[in-house]
């Protein structure tokens, strides 16, 4: 049963969607437009090709290969991320050997089940299969994990059946904990249970306050952003960040894209993070090396560059400016392979900032902010960097891992994204920007 006061809370979130013209967005806040209606006429297609897979027409890889190709043009469900095609993909090539096993179990849990009992065997089936490959898998990021289940599985059947079968979304489990109604369950079978009953309350709730029957579609996209919402309440949530010094919560969910980062790299660049931890080269050369290839991944972010690093007095690294916009960074890039602490550079860093703020301004430039780019950050920077946000003219002051500039770039390339999406990433994550943030960003269902 949910307590009151977070039936509350659910029923303000509601009035604050309806307020907003129900207006659905996705993670970058791009508006969706009218998403049922092509949601209805995608389901159309998608039926077609899963019966004739399910009839034995189309074979696995060809279903797989048209799932893949339609959801990329018309992405309504986020299939195209790491639980939805990236695990059919694992799924597909870990049993090569024995592809009619897969496809025997495909057909028996992507068809729509009879009753919640019915769907919770059929997780259990996948998950076992699943398990089985993961739990041998040397490289576990490159298996089918099985915490993918849930969301697969519900996709297929919100297919056959959308007012029946809610879509068991990250993010919404993501909302749902934020309003304090869901905590981590034992197994993908537990949690669609869970979730599923959840979801029913959800709707029963909404349909007695607006009189009218509420859909899987219209608490999804109530709870699918709420937090962005113009006029939404802030929940107040038990912190599960991590320290460098205590150990990753069990609970933490952590996602990987769902793509070969390399495939979006060419290789001068992608080896930032190998050469910030190499201890091959002196300091010198491996600094100066680093500022260069830091330099080139801005550049190739469409930033305009300029270069001015080791040899060039007490400068920063680079400068990187963004005209259309009047925005500019200070950068300095840090080679240090065991992490960055901050020490002897915060007068530096502050010398950086006063002499070329007036220059910036001068040229009119108007957002002004401050990157550290380092393979890792070892202390609390949050007091220094209060400060040189509250007395200096620095908008934003970012601490940004290799690997994070690397996603950036990546996710850049593969996605067409602007240079101002990019720019509205960086400043919008916490005073530390870690690959994780640059993935769940972009790639998160």
């Amino acid at each position: 049963m949910i307590h009151e006061e977070i039936k509350t809370r659910i029923l303000k979130i509601w009035d604050n969607y309806v307020a907003d013209n129900k207006k659905v967005h996705d993670k970058r806040g791009n508006d969706l437009g009218d998403i049922d209606k092509e949601r209805i006429e995608a389901i159309k297609v998608l039926k077609k090709m899963i019966a004739e897979f399910l009839q034995g027409k189309l074979p696995l890889g060809t279903f797989k290969t048209d799932i893949d190709s339609y959801n990329k043009q018309n992405n309504l469900w986020g299939f195209t991320a790491i639980k939805g095609q990236m695990f059919f993909n694992q799924l597909v090539k870990y049993s090569d050997a024995d592809t009619s096993k897969l496809v025997s179990i495909l057909k028996k849990v992507i068809n729509e089940p009879a009753d919640l009992n019915d769907a919770l065997n059929k997780i259990e089936i996948l998950d076992k299969f699943c398990s089985t490959i993961y739990d041998k898998a040397k490289d576990k990021r490159k298996a089918p994990n099985p915490k993918s289940v849930g969301y697969f599985l519900s996709y297929f059947w919100q297919i056959h059946n959308s007012e029946k079968w809610p879509i068991y979304y990250s993010s919404i489990l993501l909302s749902f904990t934020e309003l304090g109604m869901w905590e981590e369950p034992s197994s993908q079978k537990a949690g669609y249970e869970s979730f599923y009953n959840l979801n029913d309350e959800v709707k029963s709730i909404l349909s007695k306050h607006t009189g009218k029957a509420i859909s899987n579609w219209d608490a999804e996209h109530a709870f699918w952003n709420f937090k962005k919402v113009s006029g939404s309440i802030t929940v107040k949530a038990e912190s599960k960040r991590k320290t460098e010094d205590s150990p990753k919560a069990e609970t933490e969910t952590v996602f990987e894209p769902n793509f070969e980062l390399t495939d979006y790299l060419i290789p001068k660049v992608a080896r930032l993070v190998e050469l910030g931890s190499s201890i091959e080269k002196s300091s010198s050369a491996k600094g100066s090396a680093f500022e260069k290839l830091v330099a080139e991944i801005f550049k190739q972010l469409d930033f305009e560059v300029e270069l001015l690093g080791q040899g060039s007095g007490r400068n920063p690294d680079v400068i990187i400016k963004f005209r259309e916009e009047n925005t500019a960074f200070i950068v300095d890039a840090k080679a240090y392979g065991s992490g960055y602490s901050m020490g002897i550079d915060d007068r530096a860093i502050k010398e950086y900032i006063n002499h070329h703020c007036p220059k910036l301004q001068k040229e009119g430039y108007k957002k002004i902010g401050f990157i550290i780019v380092s393979n890792s950050f070892k202390t609390n920077f949050d007091s220094f960097i209060n400060d040189i946000t509250w007395n200096t003219d620095i908008k934003r002051f970012v601490l940004l891992t290799s690997e994070a500039l690397l996603y950036l770039l990546a996710y850049k390339t593969k996605d067409k994204l602007t240079l101002s999406s990019v720019i509205e990433s960086i400043v919008g994550f916490g005073n530390i920007v870690t690959a994780q943030n640059v993935i769940n960003e972009f790639d998160d269902i």
